[in-house]
């Protein structure tokens, strides 16, 4: 797998790039048009298709750089565009263009994957090459600019004795203006020739020997001469070759190994295999087409580079081992082991015995052999394929109350088999037959409940909090004045992620003056990524303010208040620069940006925001990496004082609200925070007694390092 990189996102950039690539290659074209592919393709040969989003295209080099130059010149302009390099898979352009002069302003998004036959664009050479050189280049820069300093201030002191200190002070002040604009001028002029060494830096190998072809290539080749074309909206004369359909076809099945956009895929894959076909009997299998040699080669190198950037779908299987060690090293934190994994088969075959248990080597292995497979008929090996998609929805989803859907459940199951749980034949035969698994026969979430019931998931036992005497005083009193918020708006999820949101709050009024009241809301989310990779990510925010406000609260409102400016919000960013992947209708709980762990900004109601990520990783066995904790805290003191409640501390009233709600990540998320608080105690940076609640220690903790 590979991480890409964004070489340039201005066109100017690109360009520049492009035409360097472009001085390597013939003058004679390799195509005259590019090779219009995806969905919008599909979509030009068959009327039922899914409405395209975008304009997937394959193209040169040059022809990328007049498309780029025939929006420049059109009514349309680049909303966004990026240059990007897969390290072994080539260059990829995308981005989105709108005609500025129209009402509706519709964005019309392209992705085009560049092609050259003189030109490697997998490999590209590195710009630090002759670093050594670049270092003397710097080092004699800095040379010259301390030579430079010590004239000016030899000249400083000559001056200083020659005038008068008016003089000297009103010299100063006027040499200084022509220097600082001076120094911007230079440093623009310096900033654009550095912009452009670095661009014209970035090269890519020539092909110099004979070598294997890539796809796009053989793709581009093979529509030379097809005579079906279709014009880019906004631009006129720019046409682009519609790819035949064996070519979709060819291409949709490359990418339908891997779990991203499965469901899109799956559906489109056997909508392109159907177009033209006699309807098969519901007896007979479906199969993969029958590919001439040139499509199933350009198949196959699709496959294989597909491999460099995705990685290989399934490549961690070993399914020579007993099934129980198979659930455990497949992803033992993601599957809660109620029963074995034969019990569950056995309530959900379809005959007197599961199925699997006749095509097994041995007794005790998940390995299923092919030739076994192969004398079943058709109907007994769709019920195969059923009763093991059934079994991963009751272990991974249903059992562990993920999900209350059996439907999706058995989708997602599916999903597994197709992609990362199952390797070459047995996947390949429930890629080409979907349509006849797809509907769920059984009853899972009765078989679920039953489950449950009778081997219950063990519930953590809470941490006993005692508390002072004075401080139980304190709660004691206001208790009377404190009610539950019985429930919340639900808050939206959009990811394909399983998303489990718990939200408590109380009520607290202020026992000197019924009309002040506050409320906390205590938001604990957790994301589960079970289809891409193995992931999780835990996030948990608690928000104490006046009641009034909560009525009234909105992102503008809350970033201009007063009491907000104190606030270090500096490593965080607006929620309008994100893919937001939820609503919350209170708009209180952060969203946090997976990779660099940042929140969206908060604000003085923020009073302590939790952030935890997990993913596994699958080798030899299962590898469980923690990314570093991430917590903002806020003092409650202000927010304390509005109850008028004596000896009432901003302290007393987290530790109330965590005392009320009593709140916990769920499932395994509060593992890291654990082993932080612990290490705290175990080197006396905290004290052991008296126990308090682990959210507490991580909030009193961060809050006063903010002071010191």
């Amino acid at each position: 797998m590979t991480n890409p990189q964004i070489l340039a996102d201005n066109y100017k950039k690109i360009l520049t790039i492009l035409n360097n690539i472009i001085k390597n290659e013939d003058n004679n074209p390799l195509i005259d048009y590019p090779v219009l592919i995806g969905s919008r393709a599909a979509k030009w040969h068959i009327f039922s298709f899914r409405e395209p989003n975008d304009w997937d295209l394959m193209a040169t080099p040059l022809q990328t750089t007049l498309f780029i130059n025939k929006i420049k010149e059109s009514n349309a302009t680049f909303k966004n565009i990026k240059l990007i390099y897969y390290p072994g898979g080539g260059l990829k352009l995308a981005g989105e263009y709108i005609d500025q002069y129209t009402t509706d302003k519709k964005l019309i998004s392209f992705d085009i994957e560049l092609v050259s036959e003189k030109v490697d664009l997998r490999n590209m050479k590195s710009i630090f090459e002759d670093n050594s050189e670049d270092n003397m280049k710097v080092d004699n820069m800095q040379d010259d600019v301390e030579f430079n300093f010590d004239v000016f201030e030899d000249d400083s002191k000559k001056s200083n004795v020659e005038d008068s200190e008016d003089n000297m002070q009103d010299d100063v002040e006027l040499n200084f203006d022509v220097f600082e604009n001076n120094s911007k001028k230079s440093n623009a002029e310096d900033s654009e020739d550095n912009m452009k060494d670095e661009i014209n830096k970035i090269e890519f190998e020539r092909f110099n020997d004979v070598h294997p072809k890539m796809s796009a290539l053989m793709i581009l080749e093979l529509c030379r001469n097809i005579e079906d074309k279709t014009m880019l909206p906004l631009l006129s004369n720019f046409l682009c070759i519609v790819a035949p359909l064996k070519i979709l076809e060819a291409l949709k099945t490359s990418q339908i190994y891997w779990p991203a956009d499965f469901h899109k895929n799956i559906s489109d894959l056997h909508l392109l295999r159907d177009y033209n076909k006699h309807k098969v009997s519901i007896i007979q299998p479906l199969c993969s087409p029958q590919r001439d040699e040139l499509i199933e080669l350009i198949l196959e190198t699709r496959i294989k580079e597909t491999e460099i950037i995705q990685g290989k779908p399934g490549e961690h299987i070993n399914l020579n081992m007993s099934n129980n060690d198979f659930l455990e090293n497949e992803d033992n934190l993601f599957v809660q082991k109620c029963i074995p994994r034969e019990d569950l088969h056995e309530l959900v075959k379809y005959g007197d015995h599961p199925i699997y248990q006749g095509l097994r080597d041995g007794q005790s292995k998940a390995l299923i052999k092919k030739f076994l497979f192969e004398k079943l008929d058709y109907q007994t090996k769709i019920n195969c394929i059923k009763e093991e998609a059934m079994v991963i929805a009751l272990e991974r989803y249903l059992i562990p109350m993920i999900s209350k859907d059996q439907e999706n459940s058995y989708k997602l199951a599916l999903v597994r088999i197709c992609t990362t749980l199952t390797k070459v034949w047995f996947r390949q035969f429930a890629i080409d037959n979907y349509p006849r698994l797809s509907n769920l026969d059984k009853d899972l979430l009765s078989i679920a409940h039953n489950i449950i019931e009778k081997f219950p998931v063990k519930q953590k036992k809470p941490d006993v909090i005692l508390l002072d005497p004075e401080t139980q005083a304190i709660f004691e009193s206001i208790r009377p004045y404190t009610k539950t918020i019985s429930s919340f708006d639900k808050i939206r999820d959009y990811n394909d992620y399983f998303t489990v949101v718990e939200r408590t709050g109380i009520n607290i009024t202020s026992p000197i003056n019924s009309d002040v009241s506050v409320t906390a809301i205590i938001t604990n989310m957790q994301k589960a990524n079970y289809e891409e990779y193995l992931s999780a990510s835990w996030t948990a925010s608690v928000v104490i303010l006046p009641t009034n406000d909560l009525e009234i609260l909105s992102e503008d409102e809350d970033e201009g208040s007063d009491e907000d400016k104190d606030y270090d919000d500096s490593d965080s960013f607006d929620m309008d620069d994100v893919n937001i992947e939820f609503k919350d209708p209170l708009k209180i709980h952060p969203y946090q940006e997976s990779y660099s762990g940042k929140f969206s900004k908060l604000n003085s109601k923020h009073i302590f925001v939790l952030g935890i990520d997990a993913y596994w990783i699958r080798g030899m066995g299962v590898e469980e990496i923690w990314r570093p904790i991430t917590i903002k805290v806020k003092s409650a003191d202000f927010v304390a004082s509005l109850l008028e409640i004596p000896e009432l501390t901003g302290d007393l009233l987290f530790k109330y609200v965590l005392d009320c709600l009593k709140p916990t990540l769920i499932d395994v998320g509060e593992t890291p925070l654990r082993h932080w608080v612990n290490k705290l105690k175990s080197n006396g940076t905290i004290p052991i007694e008296p126990n308090q609640h682990l959210w507490y220690y991580a909030w009193n903790y961060k809050l006063n390092r903010k002071f010191e």
